[in-house]
């Protein structure tokens, strides 16, 4: 398994033999778009304490690297940030080695190697399991991979899975349910060695270890920022071809009956033309976009855009704190039973150099913390109940809050909706796995008028609905 060590001139220059077939279509690598010595290896870091608004400065990734995968994790009251693979010399010699960064303790380790080294792979999460899949083994010109494998936090270990049914990269995959992952778009440089953005969407499901067909994206994209909240998918900016990049947005609703069925509606525009940016999920109504590049080479920025759901608007957010792309984020909450803090990490990448002199690859780790309103959910006890309960929730009638309760017997994946007296779905409070224990949502209906409304629980093995009215 290959290991991640600094790379020589010399390595760098024979890497650069195998590069020069032809120049690809959209660069994925610091020496196609900057020669050997056209970027920096940031592997020193001042020691010192920064601060930028709510950002603190972590500790950095033991070795830079980007167009990795990543994925925050989260047990009791630790999270993890997840980094699967990636590039550490910018030649496009892609990394089997994965890492891990504590949260609460500010640490990196190195976990178990993936079987085959993978850049610009795409990863996704289900329960106390990592998915990543596709992206490149070598540097160009080998094409890209269908390689699909599960890693198992637990146990450490990782298993080969059905490959892909297409090779790809920059491409984006979304867990949904208990079993559930969607493949969405990205570049398929495997028919007759040309490169082209795809609207194709793949479902995997896990129990049987195969992939069908869902409905395509309404445009061909690669190396777009993708959100899942609820059963909706959220899709922004990207590469429209190899040579433009775009600033639409779409929203993919997966359909009840048909999970592979997804009904794509185009959104507001994006504020900015960029690609290799991140997407997080604050809540179903609050989605957030970081960084990325305005060029289809490396050109890094630190915007962040706060994207509203209900209201289909984009507003500027406060930037990074340094600026970014193809780096490694993820966002979680911290305090569990009080839900009173949010975390979030972006680590590594590629940066702008000092006075603009070329790009650096870097291994810099920044932790934005802030503390969020009551309103939410809260674990109230960590006991595995007998039975699955959704208590009448309390005040009945309300105006503007409430409070609804719940008890699981068992960890997956649960749902708890509200339905208007049409049965139009008005709001979806939990969607995620949960550990077995009893919890609390904290609901706000300000934004909805009087009315009888409808609140439902639902897991893979229980369904309740409850009414509850709002008088203002």
């Amino acid at each position: 398994m290959k290991t991640v060590t600094r790379l020589s001139k010399l390595a760098v220059m024979i890497s650069l033999l195998f590069v020069s077939v032809k120049a690809q279509d959209v660069p994925t690598t610091l020496v196609e778009m900057f020669g050997e010595d056209g970027f920096t290896i940031q592997t020193e870091y001042k020691t010192k304490n920064l601060s930028s608004g709510n950002w603190a400065q972590g500790s950095s990734m033991p070795f830079p690297r980007y167009y990795g995968g990543s994925v925050m994790y989260s047990r009791n009251d630790t999270l993890w940030l997840y980094v699967i693979g990636g590039d550490t010399t910018g030649s496009g010699d892609a990394t089997a080695a994965c890492l891990r960064y504590n949260v609460n303790t500010d640490t990196w380790e190195y976990i178990a190697s993936l079987p085959e080294p993978l850049r610009t792979n795409a990863v996704t999460i289900i329960q106390d399991k990592i998915y990543t899949m596709g992206g490149f083994n070598a540097p160009f010109p080998a094409l890209s991979v269908n390689s699909f494998y599960e890693y198992d936090i637990n146990t450490n270990t990782w298993t080969q899975l059905t490959d892909l049914p297409n090779n790809v990269f920059f491409h984006s995959a979304e867990s949904f349910e208990d079993s559930l992952i969607y493949i969405l778009g990205g570049i398929d440089d495997s028919p007759q060695d040309v490169e082209v953005p795809i609207k194709a969407v793949y479902l995997y499901n896990r129990n049987d270890d195969n992939f069908r067909e869902a409905t395509e994206m309404q445009e061909a994209s690669a190396s777009f920022g993708s959100v899942r909240v609820g059963d909706k998918f959220y899709l922004t900016a990207g590469l429209k071809s190899t040579t433009e990049l775009w600033n639409h947005t779409f929203e993919g609703e997966i359909n009840n009956t048909n999970r592979a069925n997804i009904t794509w509606t185009a959104k507001a525009n994006y504020p900015l033309s960029i690609y290799a940016h991140y997407g997080a999920a604050f809540s179903d109504e609050e989605l957030y976009w970081y960084g990325g590049s305005t060029t289809t080479g490396f050109t890094p920025i630190d915007n962040v855009n706060e994207y509203h759901t209900m209201t289909n608007i984009y507003q500027a957010d406060d930037p990074l704190p340094y600026k970014a792309m193809a780096f490694h984020g993820g966002i979680g909450f911290r305090n569990l039973r009080s839900v009173d803090e949010l975390k979030i990490v972006v680590s590594g990448g590629i940066t702008e150099a000092p006075e603009s002199k070329g790009v650096v690859l870097t291994g810099q780790t920044w932790v934005f913390t802030d503390t969020i309103s009551v309103q939410g959910l809260n674990e109230v006890s960590s006991e595995s109940p007998v039975k699955y309960v959704l208590s009448q929730n309390y005040p009945n009638p309300f105006n503007p809050s409430t409070t609804i309760k719940f008890s699981i017997p068992e960890e997956g994946f649960v749902s708890l909706s509200v339905f208007n007296a049409l049965g139009e779905n008005v709001s979806n409070l939990v969607s995620e796995e949960l550990n077995a224990g009893s919890y609390k949502y904290e609901w706000s209906a300000e934004n909805l008028t009087s009315g009888i409304y409808f609140y439902r629980l639902q897991t893979s093995g229980f369904s309740e609905s409850k009414k509850m009215l709002l008088i203002k």
